[in-house]
């Protein structure tokens, strides 16, 4: 969380790819430098690389890479549950509690408290429910949602019930249990639940348990390869990779994260537009489910070896699954990802997403904003405002919700309001530009006010930060407005062709509500620097000689009626303005 303050939600998302992706290499090297697993699994370290490989590489590159990513975010869900079932069996195991009545009710603890943090919090809900989404699948209704979060809701209870009292029982009859184990259950399932539900910002949440998961990931990896290295049968660099002390732990931790920070490196430098972003996607997403695959397996809490390496007494050795009925099982990632590739083929506008999310979890801050700019762009003001009040009330400390609504306030006209959002943006850590975006509409604001010093310095502060040119900011503004603002119009392209006299299209749009207004005389100076500017464009001229006409120049507007006719003879505005002149 201070990270977040200091960096930034963005990068910090970044950063989190350091022991996301770096925490796969783990496993990598303990398949690959334990000879005796490599050799027991041989096959599958060698065949399914390559198959997965070529398979998230062709998906990404032929555009069912959402599809891909629903069934991921499917095996990554189930990899969190599997590691906090498997460290629980673990300390069960060590206090010598084998029971099975045990063993399910720890498995539905964790089924059901991961479940219900995502199902009964809006904002990991909503994060959620983007990935079906993405992959082309229509959300349930809220009503049909009420009864998903009943039904789990209802499962917490009777399986926090059923595993207080199997606890209780356990403890009377004095059989063995781990109070270790109830102290990881509170820390980690707990934990899930402060990041998701404590926390407003959905992304945060989802950086703080992922490494969370990642240090534990790391501690039993170490854990075990130390014991592991100490015995026969491995690789020279898994031995020196696990020798004692610190300077070996920093060294191993250390190259964890360089593995990670590739895949940070590429992803921050490669173009998302382009193929080498999908194939980058597509080969690192095969190393997150090589990751889920091999921890599928290799860790087998029962089995002699690795039990004696966790300091467990007495394990069992597993039987290993038959290759073709193993085989079969990859049916449950090949069955899945075919049917949403062919189910999932719905396309959803950016609104028909927002409006979804919203429905589906009214408390998510950033559906709610996301919806307000959707509203915002198609002019539905009233409704966006809305929208993004109820997003600020929920979580007030987002720039970029700050930004947009002080935009959205701007177009509907109210600059006081629109000022004070603009403000509050500062106030806040930025986050996708929001700063640089607050101060060029900010800067705009004043100058249309007439507070040009103040207006100048927040728009050089917005170029500092690459915001966008206040030139173009002004014109979309002005072309944005609703159609009876006309002095807000006219005022902005008065102030762009005071920044920029060249701006020729503000000074025609300018001159031209001058004229509008009775204005002749403002409206013929602006007309005449557009003739000299760009004498062979006929527009200014026309207006210019229709000016000139109200004014009761007449022999100067049939001269400058000639001039077009010159140019464009065809012109039939002209014509009839010359048969005009003719007549007076």
């Amino acid at each position: 969380m201070a990270g977040k303050t200091v960096w930034g939600a963005d990068l910090l998302s970044q950063l989190i790819l350091l022991t996301a992706s770096g925490h796969y290499f783990a496993t990598f090297v303990r398949a690959y430098g334990d000879r005796d697993l490599f050799q027991r699994f041989r096959t599958r370290f060698l065949l399914v690389p390559v198959l997965l490989m070529i398979g998230c590489i062709s998906m990404f590159a032929s555009g069912h890479g959402p599809a891909l990513m629903l069934v991921t975010m499917g095996w990554a869900f189930w990899h969190w549950l599997a590691q906090a079932f498997g460290f629980a069996r673990i300390y069960d195991i060590k206090a010598g509690s084998f029971g099975r009545y045990t063993s399910w009710l720890d498995k539905a603890l964790v089924i059901t408290g991961f479940v219900g943090a995502v199902v009964l919090t809006d904002g990991a809900t909503a994060e959620f429910a983007k990935t079906f989404l993405g992959a082309g699948y229509q959300l349930p209704t809220a009503e049909q949602f009420d009864v998903v979060q009943d039904i789990v809701l209802g499962a917490m209870i009777l399986v926090g019930v059923a595993y207080v009292t199997n606890l209780v029982v356990t403890i009377v009859r004095q059989r063995p249990w781990s109070w270790q184990k109830q102290v990881m259950h509170v820390m980690t399932i707990g934990y899930y639940w402060f990041a998701f539900a404590w926390l407003p910002n959905v992304l945060i949440a989802y950086v703080l348990y992922e490494f969370f998961h990642d240090v534990q990931y790391y501690a039993i990896t170490w854990l075990t390869c130390r014991q592991r290295v100490q015995r026969p049968g491995i690789t020279k660099w898994l031995g020196r990779m696990f020798r004692p002390g610190w300077l070996a732990a920093l060294g191993f931790v250390l190259l964890m994260s360089m593995f990670g920070g590739v895949d940070a490196l590429a992803r921050g430098s490669l173009d998302p537009q382009q193929l080498g972003h999908q194939v980058w996607l597509g080969i690192f997403v095969a190393f997150a489910l090589l990751h889920y695959y091999y921890d599928g397996f290799i860790w087998k809490a029962r089995e002699s070896s690795l039990g004696s390496d966790l300091g467990i007494q007495g394990g069992l050795r597993s039987a290993v699954v038959p290759g073709l009925r193993h085989a079969a099982d990859w049916c449950l990632f090949v069955v899945p990802l075919v049917a949403v590739v062919i189910h999932g083929e719905a396309k959803f506008s950016p609104r028909e997403r927002a409006e979804a999310l919203v429905a589906l979890a009214p408390g998510d801050f950033l559906s709610h904003a996301d919806l307000g700019l959707e509203l915002t762009r198609a002019r539905e003001l009233p409704a966006a405002l809305e929208h993004y009040r109820t997003s600020i009330a929920i979580h007030p400390g987002l720039a970029q919700t700050r930004a947009n609504y002080g935009a959205a306030l701007d177009l509907a006209g109210d600059l006081e309001g629109a000022r004070e959002q603009y403000e509050a943006a500062f106030a806040c850590s930025d986050h996708g530009g929001a700063h640089r975006q607050a101060h060029i509409n900010l800067g705009v604001l004043l100058l249309y006010q007439g507070k040009r010093a103040a207006g100048l310095q927040h728009v050089e502060a917005g170029r500092q930060l690459g915001g966008e040119d206040p030139i173009a900011r002004m014109m979309g503004l002005a072309a944005s407005v609703p159609p009876d603002a006309v002095e807000r119009r006219q005022g902005l392209y008065a102030v762009v062709v005071s920044l920029d006299p060249n701006q020729l299209e503000a000074r025609f749009n300018l001159a031209t509500m001058l004229a509008a207004k009775q204005r002749f005389e403002e409206a013929m100076r602006h007309f005449e620097f557009l003739v000299q500017s760009a004498p062979a464009v006929t527009s200014g001229m026309i207006g210019l000689a229709k000016v000139q006409r109200d004014l009761g120049l007449l022999d100067r507007a049939r001269a400058t009626i000639r001039r077009v006719l010159q140019i464009t003879p065809d012109d039939l505005e002209a014509r009839a303005l010359e048969s005009g002149l003719e007549r007076l």
